[in-house]
């Protein structure tokens, strides 16, 4: 069963979701490129997890995810 976000919440609420979603992700993706947003994991091979992508990817698929649920106009 698919759950209906657009049938439980009204639609400028959900407008605001997903610009929410954009925001969050343009923001971590910037926090990511100053380097503030890059974890050093392990000392000996120097891996860098990059939070601020992984962020950003995750906030983007919410916000099509939230795009698609949006109803369309009827004339």
């Amino acid at each position: 069963m698919d759950f209906y976000i657009s049938s439980m919440v009204s639609l400028p609420v959900l407008k605001n979701l997903i610009m929410t979603a954009i925001i969050i992700s343009f923001l971590a993706t910037f926090l990511n490129q100053l380097g503030l947003l890059q974890i050093t994991f392990g000392a000996s091979n120097g891996t860098v997890w990059n939070i601020g992508d992984i962020i950003g990817l995750v906030f983007a698929v919410i916000a099509i995810r939230l795009v698609l649920r949006v109803p369309e106009k009827h004339a």
